[in-house]
Order: structure tokens, then C-alpha cells, then sequence
């Protein structure tokens, strides 16, 4: 739910973070390569000291709020989740900081509810609500999967530096039901809808 534009190569690169899809990490290797950051450390709203106060664009509003600024960068990156891998990570990581979200099926049965919670929203939302319902608007789209495989040497071409590789904020995946699974797949049902998916998005590289 945030911009980051930044000058890399001679050119303008949006970034759109979508929480729980390796942004995190995304961040830190745009740090690497612009201000040394240190692999180890978390980047986020920091990046503002280093490159300019409209760098980063508010956590807490959506794509409509930006995607003008967005269509305006000559680079623009998209980095989604598998949905029900993406919602279920968000449940279990939102879960060490509100303790009242212990029923994975009770969250997926109410999940608008849910979303009341600030927090909660930032990590549950769909692939959609944090990257719009376009991919084409994107000239770069790939899965959290290839981001060291795809991004990572993208960024060091352009930056003309080396990126350490890093995994910040990882967790064992867990293990839920089928259940669960076709709940999940309900919940985010928007997100195949749009192609924010392995199933139907074919990405650009």
C-alpha cells in the first residue's frame, strides 16, 4: 500500500509495495544499491532520508492514490503472491502482534471484519487491492518466487552494482487444510479474476 520511486540507472522506478510478497527485501536491495544499505537491516519508510521526501508515498493508501505517480515512472515493478499463500501469511504473521487472531477459519469466514484492524489490513489485502487490477500497467511483473532469480539481477543491471542476497521476515509455510485452502481461494477469488496469479499471468520480464 505504498509507492517507492527512485532514480536508478538514469531512470524513474515505481515500486509498489504489496505486503507479504517480499517487499521487505525488495526494499532492501533498492537500498543496497543506492545508499549501502546493509543486508541485515529492514528498509522501509527510511528510504525518504536517503532519496527525497516523495520517494515513498503513504503506507496506508491505496493504489488509486498513486497510480498516477506510478504511470509516470519510465520502470514500473510488480511483485505478487501465490493468493492463498499470500492471505495465509498474513493471518499467521499478523497474528504475533494481535493476539485475538487465533481461528485461521473464523479469519477467512469473517475477513472483511477483520480488515476493520489497520494492521491487519495492510497484510491481508489481495494482490489486487495492492497493485490494482491491471498488470499490463506494469512494464515488469513477476512472482515472489523470482525475485532473486529475475529482480534482483534486473535491479544490478540497471544500478550497476552488486545486491547481496537476503530473505527478511521468512517463515515456514503452514500447513492448512483443504478446507481452508478452498476458503482462502473464496476470500481472494478477485485476484485469479484479475491474472494476479500463477495460474493465469504470464510475467514480463
Amino acid at each position: 500500500m505504498a509507492l517507492v520511486r527512485v532514480t536508478l540507472g538514469g531512470k524513474r522506478l515505481g515500486y509498489v509495495r504489496n505486503n507479504k510478497a517480499g517487499s521487505t527485501t525488495i526494499i532492501n536491495y533498492l537500498g543496497q544499491l543506492l545508499w549501502n544499505e546493509k543486508p541485515t537491516n529492514y528498509s522501509g519508510t527510511n528510504i525518504q532520508d536517503f532519496c527525497g521526501k516523495d520517494s515513498y508515498i503513504g503506507r496506508e493508501k491505496g493504489f488509486e492514490s498513486y497510480h498516477k505517480e506510478l504511470k509516470a515512472c519510465e520502470i514500473r515493478i510488480a511483485v505478487y503472491r501465490d493468493p492463498i499463500d499470500k492471505i495465509i501469511s498474513g493471518f499467521y504473521y499478523c497474528q504475533e502482534f494481535k493476539p485475538y487472531l487465533n481461528d485461521l477459519d473464523l479469519f477467512l469466514d469473517n475477513y472483511p471484519h477483520f480488515l476493520k484492524d489497520n494492521y491487519v489490513r495492510i497484510h491481508c489485502r489481495t494482490n489486487t487491492d495492492m497493485l490494482g487490477p491491471d498488470p499490463s500497467i506494469y512494464t515488469h511483473v513477476w512472482n515472489m518466487n523470482e525475485i532473486d532469480t529475475h529482480l534482483l539481477p534486473f535491479l544490478e543491471k540497471l544500478g550497476g552494482g552488486k545486491i547481496q542476497k537476503t530473505r527478511l521476515r521468512e517463515h515456514s509455510p503452514p500447513i492448512i487444510t483443504e478446507a481452508q485452502t478452498r476458503k482462502a481461494k473464496e476470500v481472494m477469488a478477485v485476484d485469479y479474476q484479475n491474472g494476479w496469479c500463477k495460474e493465469l499471468i504470464s510475467p514480463k520480464i
